[in-house]
């Protein structure tokens, strides 16, 4: 099991715009064969700040997700201010 986090800061201005197109992407990913859970949240105290929870089955699963956003012709580097941050997890218990 892949488990993660994905922080990612949006350019100025750019916040509706990425909302909107990452609104559309979550149910396209949540049918990706290997996607267990892709939860998108957004930063309470930053309106920049979105925040991604993942799990994939493996790391062939996640490999083919990133290969899918592209696929959906999501072009984060447009959107991003920086690159994501993402945190990689051990799951202890369910």
């Amino acid at each position: 099991m892949v488990t993660l986090t994905a922080k990612l800061t949006v350019k100025a201005g750019k916040e509706q715009e990425f909302e909107d197109t990452m609104k559309k992407v979550v149910p396209e990913v949540r049918k990706e064969a290997g996607n267990r859970a892709y939860t998108f949240c957004k930063a309470k105290d930053n309106p920049r700040v979105f925040m991604f929870f993942e799990e994939y089955v493996d790391d062939a699963a996640f490999s083919a997700h990133r290969k899918h956003l592209g696929e959906l012709g999501v072009n984060l580097g447009a959107l991003l201010d920086g690159a994501p941050v993402l945190e990689f997890y051990e799951k202890i218990a369910e």
